[in-house]
């Protein structure tokens, strides 16, 4: 008996934990993923961008590649005015 309630508590925790997960992967609450936007100011780079917006533990160089690949850059030159599609996380 005492089986039974401990594997019914695992898999309670572990359910929960995927609920989770699937839940934090979509940013909005119909589901859908909108894109984020930064306008490059005078003076920033691509470095600083990354930065300020990657996610938390990831490498600064992969979220640079990640910011190059997806705004079709062929470099990580930017200018002031340009807009910038976020990665998804």
């Amino acid at each position: 008996m005492s089986k039974i309630v401990l594997l019914l508590i695992i898999l309670s925790i572990t359910c929960t934990g995927m609920v989770q997960a699937f839940a934090a992967s979509t940013d909005n609450a119909d589901g859908t993923y909108r894109p984020e936007y930064v306008v490059v100011m005078p003076g920033d780079t691509l470095w600083e961008i990354a930065v300020a917006h990657k996610p938390q533990g990831l490498d600064t160089r992969v979220y640079v590649q990640k910011l190059i690949r997806t705004n079709g850059l062929s470099s990580s030159a930017i200018q002031a005015g340009d807009t910038l599609m976020l990665p998804s996380r």
